[in-house]
This record gives C-alpha cells, sequence and structure tokens, in this order.
C-alpha cells in the first residue's frame, strides 16, 4: 500500500493541534469551524473538522504525552509519565478488560479494551450525528496516543454504519496503543484496509499492553519512521513518543 507521508503528516499536525486549549482551538484553512466535543465524563476530546468534502475527526490523547520531546531528563518525569499515560489508561487492571460492545454476539470473536469502549462511546453519538449529514464524504479518522485507540475504534465503527453513505473511510494513527484481541484485528483489516499506523523510533506506547496482559493485537499497517536504536535506551523509549517527532519525521521524509 502506497503512502502519503505529506498528507500523515498534515493528519499529524491535527493531532497535535488538538492538545491546545481545547476551547479556543484552531486548525488552520478549513472549510467550516471545527466541531468540538469535550466529554468531561470520561475525559475524552474530539474535533470533526471539514476541509471540502473531507471529514477528519481527530482525537485528543493524554495531555502528559506532548510535552516529553525536549523536557524528558529526569527520573521524575518518566515516572509520571508511566503514571498518567500507561498505567492509569492503558493497562490498568482493574478497568481494562476486553468487552464486545454492540448488541448481539459477535461472528468474528472481537473483544476490545473496555476503557477505549468507554471513552469512544462518550463522544460516539455527536460523531454518528456529524457523519449522518454529511453524505458522500471521505472520512479520515486519526489520533496520537490514546486518541490513536480512539481513532481505531471509530474508524471500523464509522464503517460499520455508514459505509454506503460515504466515499471513503481512511485510518491515520500515531503512537497508538492495541485496542483489541486477534478477532477485533481481522475484523477492522477487513473492514478498514485504508490504515495506516504510524510508529517512530523505540515509542513505548506502541507496545502496550503486552503480549501478556489480555492477548491484545495490533491492527494492519504498521509503518516505522524514524531510527529504532539509542544509546539512551530508556528515555529514548518515552521520549520518542512525542507527536513532535513524528511531524519531523514525516514531513523530511
Amino acid at each position: 500500500m502506497a503512502v502519503d507521508y505529506s498528507k500523515a503528516a498534515r493528519y499529524a499536525v491535527y493531532c497535535q493541534e488538538i492538545y491546545k486549549n481545547f476551547s479556543a482551538i484552531q486548525f488552520g484553512e478549513l472549510t467550516q469551524p471545527p466541531v468540538l466535543i469535550d466529554r468531561q465524563s470520561t475525559d475524552t476530546q474530539c474535533a470533526i473538522l471539514t476541509i471540502d468534502e473531507e471529514m477528519v475527526i481527530v482525537f485528543r490523547g493524554s495531555e502528559s504525552s506532548l510535552d516529553w520531546d525536549t523536557n524528558f531528563t529526569t527520573r521524575q518525569e518518566r515516572a509520571e509519565f508511566n503514571r498518567e499515560v500507561i498505567k492509569d489508561e492503558i493497562v490498568d487492571a482493574n478497568e481494562k478488560e476486553k468487552v464486545y460492545p454492540y448488541e448481539g454476539e459477535s461472528s468474528s470473536g472481537a473483544l476490545m479494551h473496555r476503557g477505549f469502549v468507554t471513552a469512544y462511546f462518550s463522544v460516539r453519538d455527536e460523531i454518528h450525528d456529524y457523519v449522518k449529514n454529511h453524505p458522500g464524504s471521505t472520512a479520515i479518522v486519526t489520533g496520537h496516543s490514546l486518541g490513536g485507540a480512539l481513532a481505531t475504534l471509530c474508524a471500523v465503527d464509522i464503517q460499520y454504519n455508514f459505509s454506503k453513505q460515504l466515499k471513503a473511510i481512511a485510518a491515520y494513527t500515531f503512537g497508538s496503543p492495541k485496542v483489541g484481541n486477534d478477532g477485533f484485528r481481522e475484523s477492522f483489516n477487513r473492514r478498514v484496509p485504508d490504515s495506516y499506523r504510524f510508529v517512530f523510533g523505540m515509542d513505548i506506547v506502541a507496545e502496550l499492553p503486552r503480549w501478556w496482559q489480555g492477548g491484545y493485537r495490533h491492527v494492519d499497517e504498521e509503518i516505522r519512521v524514524g531510527r529504532r536504536f539509542s544509546l539512551n535506551f530508556l528515555s529514548a523509549r518515552f521520549r520518542d513518543h512525542a507527536i513532535a517527532r513524528y511531524i519531523e519525521e514525516l514531513k523530511s521524509t
């Protein structure tokens, strides 16, 4: 599958922009003002951007994942990253068991991370309402970090419900953790073949949850960018998660 790196860089910039002051956020040249969805009960934010006939749904990740690019030198900072981004929101065993969230049973055996499903479903109705009112559009779903996980769920959900009214559906994620089991992976790959899952360097979040934490599997297609080795191994694993590193690499590719 050919990769348009300039297009990927543009979506990565949107993923960076969404970390800014959410109530006053701007995304540059848009056909219409952005639609901002903020669900405080689950701390989930996303924006829907209209650019001609393209709608771009951008999911916000964890705020603390943005600033590790240049300010990541102490053990305390690594500990905070581990607690806020990884343990509490990705692999906390108490709340992150897998679930099939739709009515009926899954013929594919698909199961998804309960925490991600809860977050996505808190904004799902507004997304569905918007898509219903924009037939004929191309839908692009994107996100960084935890936003990438939500974008993955959104892409397959939109394909399942709106594929007949949309021109095309694509997903671009950056440093996304794993979302579901083998059944979900198979279902996603079949339904959303136009998918680009970027991983920069040694990004630690892209490897989570680990294989022993419930049989989670990544969806296709993985696209590796940046170097995969550093003498500062531990710091690099966290620092490489910064969206700024993805943008810099994609713009130079």
